[in-house]
């Protein structure tokens, strides 16, 4: 298993716990911390997305390739190349 991957599988589990947390909610400090930490991360993958949005144009499945970005970011990018 490359390390890529085993990034790309630990972000998917930070996303599922988030989305848990918002429907779940954790106890406090945990619960906040999370909830910030998620919107920390999604900001910054938007970021990704306008910034790095240029390189995903002319690729099959154009929604596809965003909702990857916005899930995984840069680790979505360099698989790209």
């Amino acid at each position: 298993m490359n390390l890529l991957s085993f990034a790309k599988g630990a972000l998917a589990m930070f996303w599922l716990v988030a989305l848990l947390n918002l429907f779940y909610p954790f106890a406090a400090p945990l619960g906040g911390w999370v909830s910030w930490g998620a919107l920390a991360v999604l900001l910054a993958h938007v970021g990704e997305l306008v910034l790095f949005g240029s390189r995903l144009r002319g690729l099959p499945l154009l929604w596809w390739q965003r909702l990857q970005v916005l899930l995984f970011g840069l680790l979505h990018l360099q698989t790209l190349r």
